[in-house]
């Protein structure tokens, strides 16, 4: 099973060489990456497609960039070869790292993981823009990418987070097998994230009302010059 890019390669993000994201990759950060390695890093090509969110939008494992081939590729750990298990920090365009507490983050966990969530649905975003096929994945491709996706989908498709939350379990029930899979485990099984993307969506709907109440409002003053220079 392979994947074919739109593009005749891999694009390298401006601000994250190549060389650096190995760099960033062989920190001392990354024992944490390790945490969830288990069978769901295992199935192959361990990847679901998103095309109600963007026909160019895949969600996967770690091994998901190895298997197949992507115009860009957003990491939130290290890719692994599907072969050898090694790291291949080379097929990264995008790195950006942070943890999956399961749902226990800390209050400082949560505001750093939405951080990382946001500049990843901006990455998706750009990509998607651009007409470039975008891989995101993590360890199991169940919560960091799928909350990455998720985010993508309410503030770029104006999709709920239900919505969103519910497509990317659907699709991950659909065309991946593992153990872990089901509920209570699978994709968006973090209370944390699925409660980040709702947040996200509720911003998004506040910012949408006082935008529409000040157009309102600049049209009622507009009227009411007008009216004003007409008498």
């Amino acid at each position: 099973f392979f994947f074919r890019s739109a593009g005749s390669g891999r694009p390298v993000c401006p601000s994250r060489p190549r060389t650096a994201v190995a760099r960033r990759w062989t920190s001392s950060l990354c024992p944490m990456w390790d945490a969830n390695i288990g069978p769901g890093c295992a199935d192959s090509p361990g990847v679901s497609h998103l095309p109600r969110i963007s026909p160019l939008l895949w969600v996967g494992n770690e091994i998901a960039p190895s298997v197949g081939s992507f115009d860009v590729v957003v990491s939130t750990v290290p890719p692994r070869s599907c072969r050898t298990g090694a790291r291949q920090p080379e097929l990264t365009t995008h790195a950006i790292m942070f943890a999956d507490g399961q749902g226990s983050e800390t209050a400082a966990g949560v505001a750093f993981a939405k951080r990382c969530i946001l500049e990843g649905a901006e990455c998706v975003a750009a990509a998607v823009a651009a007409g470039k096929s975008v891989l995101v994945h993590c360890a199991w491709g169940q919560n960091r990418s799928c909350a990455i996706c998720c985010a993508f989908a309410v503030l770029h498709r104006s999709m709920s987070a239900n919505e969103a939350i519910d497509y990317v379990r659907e699709r991950n029930i659909a065309e991946r097998s593992y153990a872990g899979q089901q509920p209570p485990g699978g994709a968006m099984h973090n209370r944390v994230f699925r409660e980040i993307i709702r947040e996200l969506e509720r911003e998004r709907d506040a910012e949408a009302e006082e935008t529409a109440e000040t157009a309102e409002e600049a049209a009622a003053r507009e009227a009411a010059a007008g009216t004003k220079h007409g008498t």
